[in-house]
């Protein structure tokens, strides 16, 4: 039996990053088979033809850093502080009640709504504080992965409890079994870092995965524990497979010292994430008069060639009760706070929510010929202005499919 002939589609007129002039888009087995300059295009070579007028064509979008188990936790579960700390022990303190179906509900809303708004790769960080809650995490993690399978890919990070012991331990390593991605944790919270930094490590080289992990969330300047990060990302011969997240600490100390520390995450290959969203909303707490902002030192990060992605963090939980797993809307967060507010800073900002967390990730996000048909289109005909629409109005595609789109209605009434 002959094997069907695959639909050849064509999305003319598509407006990509960094291009002055449209191109036409040629997508076939789920793949960019061509990208046009020619402007005149025989329409009758195509199975189906889009005209999109010049709209804006990005590369799926790769939200990096999540917190699937703990979104849409709020108001159940308060903040009255705003502080990192009360948020860790109100969520601790409710994770028993936490059951494999509540998680799944909650990690699908999440999903849904990261598919609807553009994105088609996602990490996300789960706890590990209980023997018990891990065994439920991963099973509601596994369940919800296999539903959206063919919407997006997904993977998780097992967070080490920043104090655990040898029993809690060996739940993670069990979690690693059984289908675990990666491994992480906070081990700047922990009552002895370095012995923290030793057991992930320990358990990310046996089992051969990356590490992402949250480093140095706070606004302390001598709360400085990437150093040593990258001490063991050498020693372990790791370069290239950590991710830090956070690392807001860089923002309040020094300059110098700040530079020093970020030439070696550049020559350890020690790549970082920035969680506009909650780091803005957590931090600075205890200023008075001008309150900080908040963010790591994207724009010197990017300066020094350290890769910076912006991730989504927290959706409506104690650590953050805002957001709806829209990465437009932290990028835009991250334009503000990290004033990379110059058009090529703009488009800068664009790539650090899909390109460029897409390589950290090992994926291959980009538009080009021989590349998967993975994509956003959003409702804007102008790149600059990409941040500032905030578009309502897009399609997600991916593997040459449309799955998921979102119309803007204004009906006027009188």
């Amino acid at each position: 039996m002959e094997r069907d002939i695959a639909m050849k589609i064509l999305l003319k007129n598509a407006a990509l990053l960094n291009e002055k002039e449209t191109k036409h888009i040629v997508i076939q087995d789920e793949i960019i088979q061509s990208i046009i300059s020619e402007r005149m295009i025989d329409d009758q070579l195509f199975d189906k033809v889009i005209d999109l007028e010049g709209k804006i064509v990005l590369p799926g979008l790769t939200d990096m850093h999540m917190h699937l188990d703990k979104s849409f936790t709020y108001p159940t579960i308060r903040n009255r502080s705003g502080t990192l700390l009360e948020a860790i022990e109100q969520f601790q303190a409710f994770e028993p009640y936490m059951t494999t179906d509540l998680l799944v509900k909650n990690m699908s809303k999440s999903v849904e709504r990261a598919i609807k708004h553009g994105t088609t790769t996602l990490r996300t960080h789960l706890d590990g504080g209980t023997d018990d809650y891990i065994k439920r995490v991963v099973e509601a993690f596994s369940i919800v992965k296999e539903t959206y399978k063919p919407y997006i890919h997904m993977e998780s990070v097992l967070m080490c409890d920043f104090n655990m012991d040898e029993a809690l331990e060996k739940s993670v390593r069990w979690a690693m079994e059984n289908g675990m991605d990666l491994v992480g944790g906070a081990p700047h919270l922990s009552e002895d870092t370095e012995h923290n930094l030793e057991r992930i490590f320990d358990i990310a080289t046996t089992y051969d995965v990356d590490i992402d992990i949250h480093v140095d969330e706070s606004d302390d300047p001598e709360m400085s524990h990437l150093p040593l990060v990258c001490e063991f990302t050498k020693r372990a011969d790791y370069s290239g497979r950590v991710i830090a997240g956070h690392c807001t600490s860089l923002s309040a100390m020094e300059e110098k010292q700040a530079l020093t520390i970020i030439e070696q995450l550049r020559e350890e290959d020690v790549n970082v994430v920035t969680l506009p969203g909650a780091n803005m909303y957590l931090l600075g707490r205890n200023d008075k008069g001008t309150i900080r902002r908040g963010l790591t030192r994207v724009r010197e990060l990017d300066e020094y060639n350290v890769h910076v992605a912006i991730g989504s963090d927290n959706i409506q939980d104690p650590f953050h009760p805002y957001g709806k797993a829209d990465l437009l809307q932290m990028a835009l967060l991250c334009s503000y706070g990290a004033q990379m507010t110059s058009e090529a800073q703009m488009l800068r900002v664009l790539e650090m929510i899909s390109t460029i967390p897409s390589e950290l990730m090992n994926r291959d996000g980009e538009i080009a010929p021989g590349k998967e048909a993975t994509f956003v289109i959003l409702d804007t005909k102008d790149q600059k202005l990409v941040l500032a629409e905030q578009t309502t109005t897009r399609e997600t595609w991916r593997k040459g499919k449309k799955i998921c789109s979102m119309k803007e209605c204004v009906k006027w009434e009188g």
